[in-house]
């Protein structure tokens, strides 16, 4: 009996392999291959990633990314008008430890939710945040 078992699984085996080539969803191994990662796609994804939400929003990321561009900025301005340099890497770096410091004070807020409803039912009054800390 063990034989007829095992017969049958690869039967159903090659059958559900030819009908998922035909459909197009079971492709050869050689082309599933997962990009290789870049550093620029990373660094186009943390971008996207800190940019996005409200447009008037402000948010960690964005504040963050702002220092990055000062800081570019200083370095490119910095060569051209003599003194300025300094004083815009000085802030590029302050509001960069702001930004990064900003995360752990107001870590992003994950809703809990089970099939598509939320789990905490009770609202953001000062009692509910008091208890929870």
């Amino acid at each position: 009996m063990p034989v007829r078992w095992a017969g049958m699984r690869e039967k159903y085996k090659d059958e559900i392999e030819e009908i998922l080539k035909q459909a197009g969803e079971l492709a050869p191994a050689e082309e599933c291959r997962a990009p290789s990662p870049n550093l620029w796609r990373l660094i186009g994804l943390y971008v996207r990633t800190a940019l996005s939400g409200s447009l008037f929003s402000i948010s960690p990321g964005r504040v963050m990314v702002s220092a990055v561009l000062i800081l570019l900025a200083a370095l490119i301005f910095g060569r051209m008008v003599p003194g300025i340099g300094g004083p815009l890497a000085l802030a590029a770096l302050l509001l960069f430890i702001v930004g990064y410091g900003w995360i752990f004070v107001k870590p992003p807020k994950i809703e809990k939710r089970w099939r598509g409803q939320l789990l905490d039912q009770e609202g953001d009054s000062w009692w509910s945040r008091f208890r929870h800390r």
